[in-house]
């Protein structure tokens, strides 16, 4: 049975929905065809979980003169040398490498929550869609059903689940919802990019909203059966703590988050979805099973 890749987009408003799934689309099929020389089986189905529509009446726009669907998609820079990340023989940088400054900050972060007075107000005045979501439940529903009802839809064939930005906490809380129902959906491979759960004020609303016991035991939701890769690039800001993996426990499928840094070459924006989706990662660990 083909598996089925399901996308959730990030913040901000975005273009119609039949538009912006094909961007991704067209992002997938650039990393695989730089990195894997392949492309998207034709019987894998991608279908976008879209809720930009719940917090902007109007979708943006195309300009009248933007000839392909992702306009930089051909004017990137070349391939860089990978010199500073890794190649295809070599495993990803993950926290195991991090500066022990980074651990240093971490922990002061975790035994005294210095960095609260910062994060929420960054919270608040610059991710105020993330903000809106933990604070009117109405709107939290309403934007985690288009993924809800995907999932169910397709709980029959393996998934594998892309998620950015504040897509990310909306599949958090979705996961573990899910993963209580009588039939949990299997999630095979789940994949957060430019993802804010790592910072305190996401990580203090998480508990609350999963039924989780507290900010010390949060963990990866049980319907994710293989991995969980978290992809930053370490300049983006939306991501300011860039390691999950000592955030969020194992599951019961023994699955935590593996940290992957790379760098996201889309021009000018180094959050934006499209350069993770061309990245390697997603070469190598996101789709050899359903490659041409």
């Amino acid at each position: 049975m083909y598996p089925i890749i399901i996308a959730i987009h990030g913040r901000g408003n975005k273009l119609p929905t039949t538009t912006l799934s094909a961007h991704w689309q067209q992002a997938l099929q650039h990393g695989l065809q730089r990195y894997n020389q392949s492309q998207l089986h034709p019987h894998i189905d991608f279908k976008m979980a879209y809720y930009a529509d719940h917090f902007y009446q109007q979708p943006l726009v195309l300009s009248a003169a933007t000839t392909t669907a992702i306009q930089h998609i051909h004017a990137i820079k070349p391939l860089p040398t990978r010199n500073n990340t890794h190649n295809n023989n070599q495993p990803l940088a993950t926290t195991n490498t991090s500066h022990w400054g980074s651990k240093m900050a971490e922990w002061i972060k975790d035994k005294f929550s210095v960095f609260s007075w910062i994060s929420k107000p960054f919270l608040k005045s610059l991710l105020p869609d993330i903000h809106h979501y933990f604070h009117d439940s109405s709107y939290q529903q309403a934007v985690e059903q288009p993924l809800i009802k995907l999932i169910n839809q397709y709980q029959h064939r393996p998934i594998i689940l892309l998620s950015h930005s504040m897509g990310t906490v909306i599949a958090y809380n979705v996961l573990h919802q899910l993963s209580r129902q009588t039939t949990p959906p299997q999630i095979s491979s789940w994949f957060t990019f430019g993802s804010p759960l790592g910072l305190t004020s996401v990580k203090g609303f998480l508990p609350k909203i999963t039924h989780q016991p507290s900010v010390r035991k949060l963990a990866t939701p049980d319907c994710v059966t293989e991995q969980w890769i978290n992809v930053s690039d370490k300049t983006d800001t939306v991501c300011i703590d860039h390691d999950l993996s000592d955030d969020y426990l194992a599951n019961r499928h023994q699955v935590k988050p593996q940290d992957c840094y790379i760098i996201n070459d889309y021009p000018g924006n180094s959050h934006k979805s499209y350069g993770y989706l061309w990245s390697d990662v997603i070469a190598k660990y996101g789709i050899p099973k359903v490659t041409l």
